[in-house]
């Protein structure tokens, strides 16, 4: 094999590996590349956040698989995209599996979300959403527990001012309010739909 070929070879292999950690770092990581790496272990946890109708709690929906989703309702491309994943698998789901789930919407632009737009932006779903936002210091906390990674980015000449840059992903919670997986934005409705089934048969699980 002359020097060439086998460069060639080397040259081939080295792309294939890079390519290999790239979409293996981030199909696994609850970051983009370049933010720090947390295990999914190290994730999660309780929280308390603010609706129009007062205080909610993570443990209010014990009993039940969560669904939550950190966005903001400015957002024009992810965040539609990825309620929309949602909507789709809530229509493969029973009238009994639907009333087993909770879809969490917490906004990270706490400074733009009103309570009384995100009850609206919740109400236009019929009540399968629930939109939940804080205090910047409760946002930073319960991001920061799970994972994900925000910034506001200025708009120059924009009527906004600025947009938020996110991860995006679901945070899957079972029924005991655990964290039991995440799952990519360009997860398809029907995988949804099918994690969400299977952690509402999963056998309670003593902590």
């Amino acid at each position: 094999m002359n020097e060439s070929r086998v460069l060639k070879i080397a040259i081939s292999v080295a792309v294939f590996l890079s390519i290999f950690i790239i979409v293996f770092y981030a199909t696994t990581t609850t970051h983009p590349i370049g933010e720090k790496y947390k295990s999914l272990s190290e994730l999660g946890g309780p929280f308390t956040l603010e609706t129009k109708e007062g205080p909610f709690s993570l443990s209010d929906i014990e009993g039940k698989v969560g669904v939550v989703y950190f966005g903001f309702l400015s957002c024009t491309e992810a965040c539609p995209a990825s309620i929309g994943v949602v909507q789709a698998a809530y229509k493969q789901l029973s009238d009994d599996e639907r009333n087993g789930v909770q879809f969490l919407f917490i906004s990270v632009d706490p400074d733009r979300d009103s309570l009384e737009d995100l009850y609206d932006f919740g109400d236009y779903y019929d009540n399968d959403l629930l939109a939940l936002t804080g205090t910047q210091e409760q946002i930073d906390k319960v991001s920061s527990d799970y994972g994900v990674f925000f910034e506001l980015t200025d708009l120059e000449g924009s009527a906004l001012g600025y947009t938020v840059d996110h991860s995006s992903r679901f945070y899957m919670i079972d029924k005991q309010g655990k964290l039991f997986t995440t799952m990519s934005h360009s997860t398809t409705p029907s995988e949804l739909a099918a994690r969400i089934k299977q952690l509402q048969n999963r056998e309670s699980t003593s902590s």
